[in-house]
C-alpha cells in the first residue's frame, strides 16, 4: 500500500502567522489532485500530518506561536481538507518530521504500507525530516516536485537534490502519479 503525506498545508502557513502563499498556492492543485486519486484507489492511504503545537514546543521557541493546537491556524486550508474517509488519517506532529513522536509508524505497520509520497511545505523543512522519517524506516519515497515547495527564498531545485542525494528519494510528478504521463525522475545525483 501507498500513503500520500500532506505535510503542513495548514491556514498558518498558506495565509497566516508564517505565510508562503506565493509559493504554498501554485502546489495546491496537484495536492489536489493526488487526493482525489488517492481517494479512490483502495491501496492509498491519505495522511494529513499537521503541526499542533504547545506553547512550550522547541519549534516555537525559534519560529513563534504558530499553527497552535486547536487553532484555525492549525487547520488544514479548506481547499484540501481532510472529509473523514476511511482511509484518511489525520495525524497532529509537535515537530518537523511526521514521524516524530507520532504513531504515524504503527498506522504504517497495520495498513502494511511500503512506499510514501510526500506533498506540501516545506521541501527544505518538514518535508525534508519527513523523507528522513520514511527513508530510516525503509519506505520507498517519492516526491512529486508539483506539490511541494520551499519556504520562502529558498532554493527548490537544492532542497529536491538533497532529498535525491540523501534518502534515494524518486521526483516525479503528480501527473505521473496518477497515471497521466509516465514516471520520470526530475532531479538526480551530480555524475549519474
Amino acid at each position: 500500500m501507498k500513503a500520500l503525506i500532506i505535510v503542513d498545508m495548514l491556514n498558518d502557513f498558506v495565509t497566516g502567522v508564517l505565510p508562503n502563499e506565493s509559493r504554498a498556492l501554485p502546489i495546491v492543485p496537484a495536492i489536489r489532485r493526488l487526493i482525489d486519486h488517492a481517494r479512490k484507489d483502495p491501496d492509498w492511504l491519505v495522511v494529513y500530518a499537521n503541526d499542533a503545537h504547545r506553547a512550550d514546543d522547541r519549534e516555537v521557541s525559534i519560529w513563534g506561536r504558530h499553527a497552535m493546537a486547536g487553532t484555525h491556524g492549525a487547520m488544514v486550508i479548506d481547499a484540501l481538507a481532510p472529509i473523514g474517509e476511511e482511509r484518511e488519517i489525520v495525524t497532529t506532529k509537535r515537530f518537523y518530521g511526521a514521524f516524530d513522536d507520532t504513531d504515524l509508524e504503527d498506522t504504517f505497520i497495520d495498513y502494511d504500507v511500503t512506499d510514501v509520497v510526500i506533498t506540501g511545505q516545506h521541501t527544505d523543512g518538514a518535508v525534508r525530516h519527513t523523507a528522513y522519517g520514511a527513508f530510516f524506516r525503509g519506505y520507498g519515497i517519492q516526491v512529486p516536485t508539483d506539490a511541494v515547495c520551499v519556504l520562502g527564498d529558498g532554493d527548490s531545485e537544492t532542497a529536491l537534490n538533497y532529498l535525491v542525494e540523501m534518502y534515494g528519494v524518486v521526483t516525479t510528478t503528480s501527473a505521473a502519479l496518477t497515471g497521466r504521463q509516465p514516471l520520470k525522475t526530475a532531479y538526480s545525483k551530480p555524475g549519474l
